[in-house]
């Protein structure tokens, strides 16, 4: 799919989207510099590797902390004792390669580092041009973008006992791509603090970005815990949350996700109750999750209406559309052919496709299915290949809240749902009765839905039988709804 150019200029006439940087607000800049001095109250030397206008450092220098920075740019951060205009990358090289000749090494004796890393995608040109170097240099994560690359360089550069302090984007902590990152940064380190900032914490500045707090330290530090918190809904709640500094502490290990089927994933605010429904079935072990086809030229090969040659009904992606919705479009008649003799025309699991069973959504933050019938074909969003015996059930279950929260407030905070993450939603072993009572309610709201009536009656209904079913108290079924009420600010 095509991508839109963008731009964010800001008040300096610079592209944020290209350069990746975003200014810290201070009351984070505060926090983070209170935490860490709480950690190391004797603290010389800061380090902030991409330090910009010195938001992060200020505070340090405003006690009289000697402060370090350097970036690519000099943009006139204040409070540096020492300024070093260079590609940090590049001084990092040598630590990350285990050189025994790194001529930057005094840089990396600081106490504590700080850093907003850039936030940009693996389009960037940086990245495009030095892909391979990169990866055999910081690992293959690192190459999806900028901030995981300087997250794994600082880690590399710190030297045992410094305190890492960083503003960075969230998707590394469910991320099956970063799955290595994560892995390195237990290796590597101990997790002290974990905060979900809100989405509009850079809204001011043009960004809709899903960002957390993170406080690590290099080494490991026996028996320690972490403190963290939850995504709040607004950027008032925040400094709130901040401010009150009564955060929950967590063993690491009730924070991850490490079962056999599972990625190391970093999850907050997962009530236990919640979090044994990761140690039961999972919807690939009950009927298969698979992708169909991806065309390459959705206009060339579906037609938004039946006609010649484009007779076979075609879904893509339900989105907001659960329970029954009409095709995508009609992809052409000969599919398999095409496939083969056309590179970029691939079919997948072409055993599988024409079964039908249920439809998922792939894009967007609201996660729902719908029924696929048989003889038709999907896309490349998660289908359900699944008999009638368990159709109707699983159907009511995926547009469950639970089954929201457990995906985007679990799983994958990011906007893409894959087959291989809607294989791994937890999905629980319900009474008979249960199953035939949310199956019926399905049907109904299918019914409902193909003459484009209202489903919302049999949804509530199918939400309080999951949750009663599963005995799940008062303050989790309030933590359910109030995700499912505003899952977009909340993920």
């Amino acid at each position: 799919m095509a991508r839109r150019a963008k731009t964010v200029i800001d008040a300096d006439g610079e592209d944020r989207r290209e350069s990746g940087y975003y200014s810290t607000p201070s009351f984070v800049a505060d926090f983070l510099a209170h935490k860490a001095l709480g950690y190391r109250p004797n603290t010389r030397i800061v380090l902030d590797p991409c330090v910009g206008k010195g938001e992060l450092t200020a505070p340090f220098s405003r006690v009289g902390i000697g402060v370090t920075g350097i970036d690519l740019v000099d943009r006139g951060a204040g409070g540096c004792n020492r300024f070093v205009q260079a590609d940090f990358l590049e001084l990092a090289a040598p630590a990350s390669e285990g050189s025994l000749f790194d001529e930057h090494s005094e840089l990396w004796q600081a106490d504590i580092i700080v850093a907003n890393p850039p936030y940009n995608c693996h389009e960037t040109d940086y990245i495009r041009s030095n892909k391979r170097r990169l990866v055999a240099t910081f690992g293959k994560s690192t190459a999806l973008n900028m901030y995981s690359l300087f997250v794994r360089a600082i880690i590399d550069v710190a030297r045992p006992g410094c305190l890492i302090a960083l503003v960075v984007h969230d998707s590394f902590l469910t991320a099956v791509g970063h799955k290595d990152l994560r892995q390195y940064l237990f290796a590597s380190c101990t997790l002290l603090n974990l905060h979900l900032c809100p989405t509009a914490l850079f809204a001011d500045q043009g960004a809709d970005v899903r960002t957390c707090l993170i406080i690590i330290e290099k080494g490991h530090r026996p028996g320690a815990t972490v403190e963290v918190s939850n995504r709040p809904a607004s950027v008032v709640e925040f400094r709130e949350v901040l401010r009150s500094d009564g955060f929950e502490r967590r063993h690491l290990g009730e924070i991850t996700l490490s079962g056999e089927q599972d990625n190391d994933e970093i999850v907050v605010g997962l009530p236990p109750a919640l979090s044994a429904l990761f140690d039961g079935p999972r919807l690939g072990q009950i009927a298969p999750c698979v992708t169909g086809v991806s065309t390459g030229n959705d206009a060339k090969y579906i037609s938004s209406v039946p006609r010649t040659g484009f007779t076979v009904p075609f879904y893509k992606n339900p989105a907001g559309r659960r329970f029954h919705a009409e095709p995508d479009g009609y992809i052409i008649d000969d599919f398999n052919r095409e496939a083969r003799i056309v590179p970029n025309f691939i079919v997948r699991n072409r055993d599988l496709l024409m079964k039908g069973g249920l439809s998922c959504s792939s894009m967007g933050v609201a996660f729902g299915a719908t029924v696929r019938p048989p003889d038709t074909l999907c896309g490349v969003n998660p289908n359900v290949i699944v008999g009638e015996d368990d159709k109707w059930w699983l159907l009511a279950y995926l547009n469950s809240r639970l089954c929201l929260y457990l995906l985007r407030g679990v799983l994958i905070r990011s906007n893409m749902v894959t087959a291989g993450y809607a294989s791994r939603i937890p999905t629980p072993q319900f009474e008979a009765r249960t199953k035939t009572q949310i199956g019926d309610l399905a049907r109904e709201a299918y019914r409902n839905a193909l003459i484009g009536c209202d489903t919302a009656q049999q949804k509530s209904q199918i939400d309080l039988l999951v949750e009663e079913n599963l005995g799940l108290e008062p303050d989790i079924v309030g933590l359910l709804h109030t995700f499912a009420a505003d899952p977009i600010r909340l993920t």
